[in-house]
């Protein structure tokens, strides 16, 4: 079963200030809307399908309910101690019961798939289903699966049509830099249990290959000298590429844009 890149999660103190920051530097962002069934709401950078979710928190209650989910994205963010940056990745499937399957027989704690939702600005409802996965053990949370109720020629169709992907902009999505502790354990895990091809060995990551992006695993020495401060593991950056541009770095806490780099 294949598995693509669906998004990446950045966790922020504003999304809308995010996306002020964003848009004044040509990263087109719009807001997203709330999910009010995790207290938490959203704005959206799109690259083609492909995108960045800024999140942050607007209803306490509800969120402190949402992090009882283990390997959720609410999870993570609280077991964190709700720092600041990116998070996780999500991959999206049109398989995703079958998924649940796969991953309970390989021995994981599988839970889902859900049923989701989130309004949107206008009142339109967008849906989707989520599988959380992994062990106690794991250094870090695997992605989480996704499974959207409309097709990917439709969502893209609408996307267009609400503003949401910007067709006069040439920007796309590269790759997503991850430091690990032990870079070679995680990539044969992460190649094993996501089913992807072999991994291609870089003078500073190693990379795994989803269809529509890449992701590059780097060691502390690495990715220190990328960001010139403390890391923790997991996410830390995202690579776009923009014909119509030059070199430009966006730094957020725990957050790194590269645009051309």
């Amino acid at each position: 079963m294949t598995l693509f890149f669906d998004h990446l999660v950045h966790q922020v103190q504003s999304p809308e200030n995010t996306m002020v920051f964003l848009n004044k530097r040509n990263i087109h962002t719009v807001n997203g809307g709330q999910h009010t069934m995790w207290g938490t709401y959203n704005t959206l950078s799109y690259f083609g399908l492909n995108y960045i979710e800024q999140i942050a928190i607007y209803d306490r209650n509800l969120f402190e309910n949402a992090v009882k989910l283990p390997y959720s994205l609410h999870y993570t963010f609280k077991r964190a101690n709700e720092r600041q940056g990116f998070s996780r990745i999500a991959l999206r499937t049109k398989n995703i019961d079958e998924e649940a399957q796969r991953l309970r027989a390989l021995g994981f704690e599988v839970y889902g798939p859900d049923a989701c939702s989130r309004t949107r600005p206008d009142g339109s409802v967008v849906e989707w289903k989520l599988l959380h996965f992994g062990k106690p053990e794991q250094a870090i949370d695997f992605p989480f699966l996704i499974e959207w109720t409309d097709t990917d020629e439709e969502r893209v169709a609408q996307l267009k049509a609400n503003g949401a992907i910007d067709t006069n902009r040439t920007i796309s999505m590269e790759s997503v830099q991850f430091y690990v502790k032990n870079v070679q354990g995680t990539v044969n895990l992460w190649r094993e249990v996501l089913q992807l091809p072999e991994p291609e060995q870089q003078e500073q990551y190693i990379s795994l290959h989803l269809p529509n992006i890449r992701l590059d695993f780097y060691d502390e020495i690495a990715a220190a000298t990328m960001t010139l401060g403390h890391l923790n593991e997991g996410a830390f950056g995202v690579t776009l590429k923009d014909t119509d541009r030059t070199k430009e770095t966006l730094v957020f806490p725990g957050a790194f844009y590269w645009i051309n780099c």
